[in-house]
């Protein structure tokens, strides 16, 4: 009889290994992500990715002594941990160095936002995500783990049954095989860990697009529901409203970090190609956008992006911009961020356009310097007509002639051979990342970062590359 039984017992056991086996052999940090969740964003390998990332101007310039720093502070933080609390740094540097995983439900999540020059941002942001929330890290110390993030992020925890612990007072914390959980509540935990061991709750396994994903050949990727994600740029932004989802993905090579937004739309549409000639404007600014022409509803939310106000100078100023544009070929945007200053170019119009349209903004017309001058909510703004050209901004004539004889050309800049090949998008900016880190920092750093956008068939791509 009790060989019978422990027969029973033996065969129990092989049965539920082979279950687990089955359950966890192809199992990913993704898998954790239930499938009424929004977003997910994955870093995979990142220790491996890292020397690589240093190579790109701009994150050498964050994470070295000689920039900001934050890995030499980062580790200082760390070996503080080991002296207050005894856990090994080398416990958080493997847990991040491998696959990190951020999932949300109902929250919008702004990219533009998460990005920061203070390394306490990043600490504070896992300390107060929302309910439907969660990080999650692979780590072969769940113990050690927990007590060190309770050090990083300055709160106290307990231990609770079942495997769990309570950070601080509203972060949840569990692990499965060797993902270890922080949950912004019980709930998501639960969730998390059940979906693990869940494949039918498991977002994704929804669909073969997240094979790709899974298959954890970038360095980040991720997904998001239509309206959950936002990447806003003054007049290049990611607008998903109209999608069934997107993915994103990058890679990190030869000294530049690459990255894709594939959208799935609902409708088919084709970008045209475009001709224009931006790289003949001065390089006097830290911000170039190209944009179609035929786009004026774009065009004119960029406008208001730049002048902020809604009143009826503003329509006014709206409705001549909209109808330049609508008589030129191409249209650019420059401008500097960190001033506000900005200047419309309206490609191959005339001055027959230029003087039907100002008519009707109340502008002032000074013969001496060329320029119509319009009084804008306190503030000054001017509009004239060079060779093919006409301009429209804060910046008038005579500052924008100077810049012509004393600034080099935008097609001098080394990346505006990459910014030139983009001859087919429906908007395209060049961001001098350098010179705005430069005028706010004074650190010299040779980086740049390029943003466009174009459609075929269903899908449309958003890409950025940053230097």
């Amino acid at each position: 009889m009790a060989k019978i039984k422990d027969l029973k017992l033996a065969l129990a056991i092989f049965l539920a290994l082979i279950v687990l086996t089955t359950v966890f052999a192809d199992s990913d940090i993704i898998d954790l992500v239930h499938k009424d969740y929004d977003f997910f964003i994955r870093v995979s390998n990142g220790g491996n990715w890292y020397d690589e990332l240093k190579k790109v101007p701009f994150f050498s310039f964050v994470l070295n002594r000689k920039g900001l720093g934050f890995e030499e502070s980062f580790l200082r933080i760390l070996e503080d941990m080991r002296y207050r609390t005894g856990v090994l740094p080398s416990i958080i540097q493997d847990a991040i160095s491998t696959d990190v995983l951020f999932a949300s439900k109902g929250i919008q999540i702004d990219l533009s936002n998460v990005v920061s020059f203070d390394i306490n941002y990043y600490f504070d942001f896992i300390k107060t995500i929302a309910a439907n929330s969660f990080f999650a890290f692979q780590t072969k110390s769940p113990s050690q783990f927990v007590k060190g993030i309770a050090y990083l992020l300055s709160v106290n925890y307990k231990t609770l049954p079942n495997n769990q612990y309570l950070l601080g007072d509203s972060l949840y914390c569990g692990y499965s095989g060797k993902y270890f959980v922080i949950a912004g509540s019980k709930t998501a935990l639960e969730l998390a860990l059940k979906t693990y061991a869940t494949p039918d709750m498991q977002l994704s396994r929804t669909s073969k697009v997240f094979e790709r994903l899974k298959a954890g050949t970038f360095f980040i990727s991720g997904y998001s529901k239509p309206e959950t994600l936002r990447f806003n740029l003054p007049g290049a932004s990611i607008d998903s409203s109209e999608s069934e989802y997107v993915l994103f993905y990058s890679t990190v090579s030869a000294g530049n970090l690459s990255i894709t937004f594939e959208q799935k739309n609902k409708k088919q549409l084709t970008t045209k190609r475009i001709s224009e000639n931006i790289g003949n404007i001065p390089m006097a600014w830290n911000y170039y956008l190209s944009v179609p022409s035929s786009d004026t509803e774009s065009i004119v939310e960029i406008l208001k992006q730049w002048l902020q106000g809604s009143n009826a100078d503003l329509r006014r100023v709206l409705e001549f911009v909209s109808a330049l544009s609508k008589s030129s070929s191409n249209v650019y945007v420059v401008g500097r961020l960190e001033t506000g200053d900005f200047l419309f170019i309206f490609d191959n119009s005339t001055t027959k356009a230029l003087e039907t349209t100002v008519a009707k903004l109340g502008a002032k017309y000074d013969a001496q310097k060329q320029e119509w001058e319009i009084t804008f909510q306190n503030s000054k703004l001017y509009t004239f007509y060079i060779a093919n050209r006409v301009f429209f901004g804060s910046i008038d004539r005579a500052k924008y002639e100077q810049y012509e004889k004393t600034r080099g050309r935008l097609k001098e800049l080394p990346m505006y051979f990459d910014f030139s090949k983009l001859t087919t998008y429906e908007f395209k900016l060049l961001l001098d990342i350098g010179d705005i880190i430069k005028s706010t920092t004074g650190f010299n750093v040779s980086s740049k970062l390029l943003f466009w956008k174009y459609t075929t068939g269903y899908f449309s791509y958003y890409k950025i590359i940053i230097s």
